[in-house]
């Protein structure tokens, strides 16, 4: 399915919903959709294991909102939306996925989730290994796309993002002298355990729909089902946090059917085009039911992020 600015979405009209465990309130669904691969890539785990990317803050004395990424490899190297640098000044997530171009060097726009901290800790962020939780990712996408609109840029409303942090942590009985994040997922890194063992990626399954209780926590998309594969611990963990939050006895249960409807009705969002940093371009997706995001290169969607405006998509049964 090649894309244009008309029809990026048109595959979502073919796609195929796989039900898959349930756990701790967390239900998961496998999805497939006809979206051929387009360009090869690799993860930001991939990059830092093979030390080709280097990412660090922008100047010595460092900048909240941006950091420096260096690709010294000659592939594409695919971020996405959420995931979560530790180390250098604060800990900062990607406001939204992009693609680096091979052999360059990027500022790109990032969000800090350790309030706490303006120290440095390394000289280097490395990875987390997980991600921003669903309800963080689904607020962020909201004012990244507010943030293209006015300035261009995907940016966020950082004071927000750190009340939302510290509102989560207190919900969670989390605490962290920095305030930051990632305290979270260590302070449940068992519970987290036992859920990711409970979750095997989808076979041939190029994505994802995560409910909690009844509401769409999130949607992950991809381009090729072996990217879905490589995140697949970071999403578990990230969704399964909404899911520990506030864990009922006889959490609400949605059908396979239910779910296609939902996805498929993001075909007839609105989709605003903009310049991604990196390569290709960022499409938001606003409607009254859904906020989201797709990353378009080379004319094909590469990831597609999709969250519910709604506070719940289906009535307790």
């Amino acid at each position: 399915m090649a894309s244009n600015r008309a029809d990026v979405l048109r595959a979502l009209a073919e796609l195929e919903v796989e039900s898959l465990e349930r756990c701790s309130g967390l239900q998961v669904f496998g999805l497939k959709w006809p979206c051929p691969p387009c360009v090869e890539y690799v993860t930001l785990d991939e990059a830092v294991s093979t030390k080709t990317l280097d990412i660090a803050e922008v100047v010595a004395e460092g900048r909240v909102s941006a950091i420096k990424v260096v690709n010294r490899s000659g592939r594409l190297v695919f971020l996405m939306a959420g995931e979560l640098l530790v180390g250098c000044k604060q800990d900062r997530v990607f406001n939204a996925s992009m693609m680096l171009p091979a052999r360059s060097e990027l500022h790109i726009p990032v969000t800090c989730v350790e309030a706490g901290r303006w120290s440095y800790r390394s000289r280097n962020f490395s990875s987390a290994g997980s991600s921003s939780h669903g309800f963080m990712r689904l607020m962020m996408s909201s004012q990244v796309a507010e943030h293209y609109k006015t300035g261009g840029m995907p940016g966020s409303g950082q004071a927000a993002v750190w009340e939302g942090v510290a509102r989560e942590m207190d919900r969670m009985g989390s605490r962290s002298p920095s305030g930051a994040l990632q305290e979270m997922y260590e302070d449940y890194a068992n519970r987290l355990a036992e859920v990711l063992a409970k979750f095997s990626p989808p076979a041939k399954c190029h994505g994802a729909a995560f409910v909690v209780d009844g509401r769409f926590a999130g949607v992950d998309l991809f381009d090729k089902p072996s990217t879905l594969a490589k995140l697949w611990p970071k999403l578990i963990k990230s969704y399964a946090l909404d899911a520990l939050e506030n864990p009922r006895e006889k959490p609400t249960v949605v059908q396979p059917e239910e779910v296609s409807k939902w996805v498929k009705a993001a075909g007839a969002a609105r989709q605003k085009w903009f310049d991604s940093p990196g390569v290709g371009y960022d499409v938001r997706i606003e409607s009254e039911q859904l906020v989201g995001a797709t990353l378009v290169v080379e004319g094909y969607p590469v990831h597609l992020e999709l969250f519910q405006e709604e506070p719940r998509m289906t009535e307790q049964r």
